[in-house]
């Protein structure tokens, strides 16, 4: 289990900077959806794009801290 407490650690420190990297590089990652393809006006595009790199680095930004407490109450869990 300690294994398990670890891995879900360094999980969570790396998920820090993926968030960031998602952040800056998120609105050229459209996965799974091809929305973006049909819209023809040039600033509602860039604004969706910035929109979604937003929501993408959000999402991972919420990875550390749910990882983080995983991680905790694994170990906590093994002491007991």
């Amino acid at each position: 289990m300690q294994l398990l407490a670890d891995v879900l650690f360094w999980l969570g420190i790396i998920s820090i900077p993926l968030s960031w990297l998602m952040w800056y590089f998120g609105s050229n990652i459209e996965i799974a959806r091809h929305v973006l393809a049909d819209i023809a006006d040039p600033a509602l595009k860039t604004a969706l794009k910035e929109a979604h790199a937003e929501r993408w680095g959000l999402f991972i930004g919420l990875w550390p801290v749910t990882l983080f407490v995983l991680s905790f109450l694994i170990e906590l869990r093994m002491v007991e």
